[in-house]
């Protein structure tokens, strides 16, 4: 089984992307048409009601909701919570601004044969051409690869409970300590949907 986790706050903050309340069900609606059925989808309410009044009606053996405190932003306690609640296998995440393209879990799932950790690129919409284009990532450059370019043992590691934007970059690392049994797979459709100042979708 893959573990979903999905760390949602609709509250105003700088770089929001714009109608997240309409943008949560994009994604949790990408899940559940996964052509891949061996999943699990946490979502977490980082100290939001509003999450909680718009997944309610989703919940089910495949979906579940946690709600916890209002935690700092960037806090990676709130996707820690979603690792200690996983029964998968592999973790990975998906923001409740972007969505998976039908196919993104059967990609990866054969390429899961028992590294600790994996990463892969993904597909960012295009302003140009109305549509998503591979984009390649690294581990290597900071800022090429972020929370949905990584998929890894939910026992493997953590994330910082205090950090700030570039935590994704310091979950990484902390991978990378944790564990050398890693590998690219070249694989998965991951659909980035929103960033900040130049992508909306």
């Amino acid at each position: 089984m893959i573990s979903i986790i999905m760390p949602s706050y609709l509250g105003a903050y700088k770089t929001a992307a714009k109608n997240r309340d309409k943008t949560i069900i994009r994604a949790i609606e990408s899940v559940k048409a996964q052509t891949y059925k061996d999943w699990e989808l946490i979502v977490i309410a980082d100290g939001c009601e509003k999450t909680v009044e718009i997944v309610k009606p989703f919940i089910s053996e495949r979906i579940r909701l946690l709600k916890i405190p209002k935690q700092p932003m960037w806090s990676g306690e709130v996707r820690n919570t979603g690792i200690r609640a996983s029964k998968g296998n592999y973790c990975l995440y998906l923001d409740i601004d972007d969505a998976f393209d039908p196919v993104h879990l059967s990609e990866i799932a054969p390429f899961l044969k028992g590294k600790d950790w994996y990463w892969m690129d993904d597909w960012i919409y295009s302003n140009e051409s109305k549509g998503f284009r591979h984009r390649k990532c690294s581990i290597d450059i900071l800022g090429r690869c972020g929370t949905s370019n990584i998929i890894h043992k939910p026992s493997l590691a953590l994330w910082n409970t205090k950090d700030n934007y570039a935590h994704d970059w310091r979950f990484i690392q902390n991978l990378k300590q944790a564990s050398k049994n890693y590998e690219y797979i070249k694989a998965g459709r991951y659909l980035v949907c929103h960033v900040p100042g130049r992508v909306q979708v």
